[in-house]
């Protein structure tokens, strides 16, 4: 009877122990899958996402470009100057869009967008930085993907163009209450939502982009341990991270997904941080162990029971029972056990079937994940597969098949992933399969592909492998149809050899223009000036000839009409001289502008000889330019500020330097007659006076030519006056490059 009793003991308690063993590898198991399937999807999932966002990306592209044509003409309409460009007038004319003049040093000069005014993307984006230099010197459209700026963290779609003086480069950003609809509210909220529904260990999901923002919630600021992590992610190769915290009982994995694109300066990676919650599968595992080993307790207990009600000669029911026990043991856990007399067995055999059906429970929660797993594997509209190490499909979702033109309800057999695969990509698509086998990370690949109907057409594949006890069985991927975009490719190349066909349009209608102005401006020197000096000689033996025998008032015409010819012949050189500086090569060099002004002071002195004014000068640096005009322009801004004080009983004027960084920032100043700064838009202009000549001679057109010239040299001007305390010309020229 003892041995009877060991032996049903030592049965019942192995089964016990195996069917715990293999529960809890299935659970393990089962857990380990659920994160592979998890992280795979989501990676899919986001690929998938930003492939169809880069097409709905780039719909805005013609518009944009459209808005650069409107921006282009204004800039080359103020002679490439953004400080004369109206950007606010700009903005509403191109849609709202918002318009940044990025300078060569890569900082924001000129903006519609305050906030952003002066980044220097050189500091907050090394990487943009040299993107911006390497197009700086070429011509053409460079659109961007949609994404967050770095100051707000709004969703904005930028796109950029290099000037045609390679000055600067113009970036539009435009801002469409559908990019958030698009992307975070709908498409990566729902993939969220699903994984944490399909894996009941994932506690929590945080998705973070390039600028350590979080994709739904930009206000968000990422931990020192977070920022830590994606700078290493960012900084290193992005491969997956692994940090256990046993203390918390988590887990947390960092998925880099890569989707950085060549061709768009933004990278619209993704960083997603997974933290699984540990304590619910030791929750699951301990809940297991403790069911089994109260079932281990209830068999010694029952052993015993069986031991004496066997020696009661009532060894029949045990030995159904044990029989009972044993088919739960096998794995038959739908098998009834039988009812058994006696108050003991009967509670035993009930708390036996309690024990069943807590584990037939868990069993079916586990096939419940595994459907729901493969429910949501069907739903998806990109093709999903599986297989062994010939290529040979062991399972694919509905997607593929229909991507592909085969039957879904046919069996897998036959069906080989090199099958369809055009010919001139056989041999590379096999080499990459024979490289993810070896345990090898690819990233995206395209294919041509064949359907059953004979149609070609382009996929991207994203391909690993696939592993059971550390050796791999074969490979797991999905495929995206890129009809579409290479469609979209395609029609940007057309537009981009159409753009420059225009632009060449463009120049040759501007080289004509300027032939036309060159033969205009000599035939106002020959045809005007050879009048003019017909007056003034025939004037001049008028008065030699017949001055004596002319009343006074005659004399005083006949005088009147020499000096309006003089005038006018100043007036036509100053205007020739206006004219030439448009296309007048500059000759630029290094030297000290003192020795010049001393020159131009001694000059104007001695044309002031009735007039004491006092020049004060100061120790000027050096500047790069052409000497010649930049002597022009001291020329006229000294001329002119001694003209307006010399009324004055004690006139001064004023030469010196304002250091500015970058620039250095001459002036010079009067304290003459000064004037309303409401007229200030005025004084630039040809022709434009605002005093009479019979009290200040003068042609008008002295400051439009130093307007001109700085102009030329790619500096600034401007002016501050207060009415009868004085006036002040600032004026820059910008460092040698």
């Amino acid at each position: 009877m003892g041995i009877l009793f060991i032996i049903i003991v030592t049965a019942l308690l192995a089964g016990i122990w195996a069917n715990y063993e293999s529960s809890k590898s299935n659970l393990e198991a089962n857990a380990h899958r659920l994160h592979v399937i998890t992280e795979s999807h989501l990676n899919n999932s986001f690929r998938m996402i930003d492939a169809g966002l880069t097409i709905y990306d780039n719909t805005f592209n013609e518009d944009m470009q459209d808005a650069f044509v409107i921006v282009m003409e204004e800039y080359n309409q103020t002679g490439g100057d953004p400080s004369r460009m109206d950007l606010e007038s700009l903005k509403t004319r191109i849609g709202g869009m918002d318009i940044y003049i990025i300078n060569n040093l890569s900082i924001i000069q000129h903006t519609t967008k305050s906030s952003e005014l002066s980044l220097d993307f050189s500091i907050v984006s090394p990487e943009f930085h040299q993107w911006l230099q390497n197009i700086r010197n070429t011509s053409g459209f460079y659109p961007d993907r949609v994404c967050q700026n770095y100051v707000e963290g709004i969703l904005t779609k930028y796109s950029y163009m290099p000037t045609p003086d390679h000055h600067y480069i113009i970036e539009l950003g435009l801002v469409s209450d559908k990019f958030a609809g698009e992307r975070m509210v709908v498409q990566y909220s729902d993939v969220v939502d699903d994984i944490k529904a399909f894996n009941p260990y994932l506690e929590d999901v945080l998705l973070f982009q390039s600028q350590k923002r979080l994709v739904y919630n930009t206000s968000y600021i990422p931990t020192p341990e977070e920022s830590s992590m994606l700078d290493a992610l960012l900084k290193e190769n992005r491969t997956t991270r692994v940090v256990k915290d046993p203390e918390l009982h988590k887990t947390i994995i960092w998925i880099p997904v890569d989707l950085r694109n060549p061709d768009y300066p933004a990278d619209m990676s993704i960083f997603a941080k997974l933290t699984y919650n540990d304590s619910i599968l030791s929750e699951e595992l301990t809940q297991m162990g403790f069911i089994h080993g109260f079932t281990a307790i209830l068999v010694l207990l029952m052993g015993g029971l069986i031991a004496f009600m066997v020696s009661r000669r009532i060894s029949k029911p045990i030995e159904q029972f044990t029989a009972d026990v044993d088919a739960i043991a096998a794995g038959d856990l739908n098998h009834t056990i039988r009812p058994v007399h006696g108050y003991e067995l009967s509670n035993l055999a009930e708390k036996t079937g309690v024990m069943v059906e807590r584990l037939k429970e868990q069993i079916r929660k586990r096939e419940a994940s595994e459907q729901r797993f493969m429910d949501l594997v069907q739903l998806l509209p990109v093709g999903v597969f599986e297989s062994d190490l010939d290529g040979n499909i062991t399972f694919a979702n509905p997607a593929a098949f229909e991507l592909f033109g085969a039957n879904f309800n046919k069996s897998f057999q036959g069906i080989n992933i090199f099958s369809s695969i055009c010919p001139q990509d056989l041999d590379r698509a096999k080499e990459m399969f024979n490289v993810i086998l070896h345990g090898q990370k690819t990233v995206g690949s395209e294919f041509t592909c064949l359907r059953k109907d004979g149609d070609t057409f382009p996929i991207l594949a994203y391909v690993a492998s696939r592993s059971e006890n550390g050796v791999v069985i074969g490979a797991r991927g999905s495929v995206v149809d890129v009809t579409r975009l290479k469609q979209v490719e395609a029609e940007v190349r057309l537009l981009n050899v159409d753009l420059e066909k225009r632009v060449a349009q463009r120049t040759f209608e501007l080289e004509e223009a300027t032939s036309e102005l060159k033969a205009f401006t000599y035939s106002v020197s020959h045809d005007l000036k050879t009048p003019l000096r017909a007056i003034d000689g025939f004037s001049t033996i008028l008065s030699m000839k017949a001055g004596s025998r002319l009343e006074p008032k005659e004399r005083e015409y006949l005088e009147k009409i020499r000096q309006t010819v003089l005038h006018m012949n100043d007036l036509i050189e100053s205007l020739l001289s206006l004219s030439h500086l448009n296309w007048q090569e500059l000759v630029c060099e290094d030297f000290s502008p003192n020795s010049l002004i001393s020159e131009i002071v001694s000059s104007v002195r001695e044309q002031n000889l009735n007039h004491k004014v006092t020049v004060i000068v100061d120790d000027l640096p050096w500047c790069y330019g052409d000497k010649t005009m930049i002597r022009q322009v001291f020329m006229n801004l000294i001329s002119n500020a001694v003209k307006f004080s010399r009324n004055r009983s004690d006139p001064r004027v004023e030469v010196g330097v304002v250091k500015e960084e970058p620039d250095t920032v001459y002036y010079v100043r009067d304290n003459g007659i000064g004037f309303d700064m409401a007229l200030s838009d005025q004084i630039f202009k040809p022709f434009s006076r605002l005093v009479r000549t019979d009290q200040f001679e003068g042609s008008g057109v002295g400051l439009a030519t130093v307007h001109r010239i700085i102009r030329r040299h790619g500096g600034k001007i401007w002016v501050e006056s207060t009415p009868g305390e004085g006036t002040t010309f600032y004026f820059t020229f910008p460092p040698r490059e």
